[in-house]
């Protein structure tokens, strides 16, 4: 159920915004009389800004991703059969951009950011430029080629981008090849599934190219609308301009090992408590001795485990990742008395669960695959005395390293 909510949590913004394109589409005297006159720019405004943008929060992936969909955008809107055809095949260039934009979208879900300067991006860079020459050179090849040549090299393009393997009604009420209907299909599973089952795949970039890959299709879908297909480009970058800033926030207020949010997230929520909380200051007992012995993978995984069990505790409690095996546990409306039993329950359930080691174990550690983990607790509230949350925090370290002197596992009110 957990992982179901936060499979929709990855969507949720982006699938808004891609109904609110396909309302705009429907009927594009809906869009403000301001921006009309704006509209075929749209999409390039959008791309570019948000590709400088993605440029300096160093997410190498959303800058290809946005100039792939300009490149879309641009080969939709601005070669229309009437005016080009005695020159280029607009329709195979149309044809080859349907297949390669969700093959490329494809390829990013399992690259990593790496920079645009670096080798990776210039390799990265080259490989999506060869794409756009090889297009424009098949467009042109009639005019390029000896006849002879030009018809094999056309003839083997169409056989890949035409290629149909499903019966006609699949692809009769759209311009788009079927492989390329097919192609896009399966990269949008596939992505969903990866989405569904890795817990580390749910962040804002991955929900993003899900629901760019329907924009860049439905955008390339009215190719003969072309204020229409703007407006679904549009609708892409902006998604993936705002997956930037969501991933941003993500990284600034969440703890990327354990999930949880980390400490400036606490810092930010306890500015806004009033004058009735309690904090609890949580430490995993021998963390260092378990990582000497271990090694501090496996070290990891307890951590990830313990914040599990953390991220659960009721009594309106929140859980954070104050730093390295120390978590903080913030009760808004609650006094400490209160909040013991809450975080007695808690400490019971992580001193009841066996933890299993996986793989080869290390010598000093032989015969001990199963072990227990436990956690001392210190708890504080706000006070007359303590009236700040730095004061109450340090009142719950003492009462913690009471609990550690009393010998660990205990959950102690200061």
């Amino acid at each position: 159920m957990n992982a179901v909510f936060k499979l929709l949590m990855a969507l949720v913004v982006p699938v808004l915004l891609l109904a609110g394109a396909f309302f705009l589409a429907a009927d594009l005297a809906r869009l403000p009389d301001a921006l009309r006159p704006l509209l075929p720019w749209l999409p390039y405004i959008f791309c570019f800004s948000g590709a400088a943008l993605a440029w300096r929060f160093k997410r190498s992936r959303s800058v290809f991703l946005l100039l792939l969909l300009a490149g879309g955008c641009w080969i939709t809107t601005s070669f229309l059969p009437e005016a080009t055809a005695a020159v280029l095949n607009v329709q195979l260039g149309y044809a080859a951009t349907c297949f390669l934009l969700p093959l490329n979208f494809g390829i990013l879900q399992f690259l990593e950011d790496r920079g645009v300067l670096t080798g990776w991006g210039m390799l990265h860079f080259g490989a999506i430029f060869a794409q756009a020459v090889g297009v424009l050179v098949l467009m042109a090849s009639a005019s390029l080629f000896a006849p002879q040549f030009a018809a094999t090299v056309l003839g083997r393009a169409q056989d890949i981008v035409y290629l149909r393997l499903l019966p006609e009604w699949f692809d009769a009420w759209t311009f788009i090849p079927q492989a390329a209907l097919l192609l896009a299909l399966v990269v949008v599973l596939g992505l969903l599934v990866h989405l569904a089952l890795a817990p580390m795949a749910r962040d804002a970039m991955h929900g993003a190219l899900i629901t760019t890959i329907v924009c860049a299709m439905a955008g390339l879908h009215h190719v003969a609308q072309s204020g229409q297909a703007a407006v679904f480009f549009s609708a892409g970058a902006i998604i993936v301009t705002l997956s930037l800033f969501q991933e941003s926030y993500s990284m600034a207020f969440a703890d990327e090992l354990t999930g949880l949010p980390a400490r400036r997230a606490l810092m930010a929520d306890c500015k806004k408590l009033g004058r009735k909380y309690a904090i609890a200051m949580c430490d995993i007992d021998h963390f260092k001795k378990f990582n000497d012995t271990y090694g501090h993978d496996v070290g990891d995984d307890v951590l990830r485990m313990v914040a599990g069990h953390l991220a659960r505790v009721t009594g309106g409690g929140r859980a954070y990742r104050y730093g390295g095996e120390e978590f903080t546990v913030l009760f808004p409306k609650a006094t400490a008395a209160e909040a013991v039993p809450h975080l007695d329950a808690l400490r019971q359930s992580i001193a009841g669960a066996e933890f299993r080691i996986r793989g080869p174990l290390p010598k000093k550690a032989r015969g001990k695959s199963v072990v227990s983990v436990t956690m001392s607790v210190g708890v504080a509230e706000r006070t007359d005395e303590a009236a700040t949350t730095e004061a109450v925090i340090k009142r719950a370290d003492n009462a913690l390293y009471k609990a550690k002197k009393a010998g660990r596992n205990k959950v102690v009110a200061g």
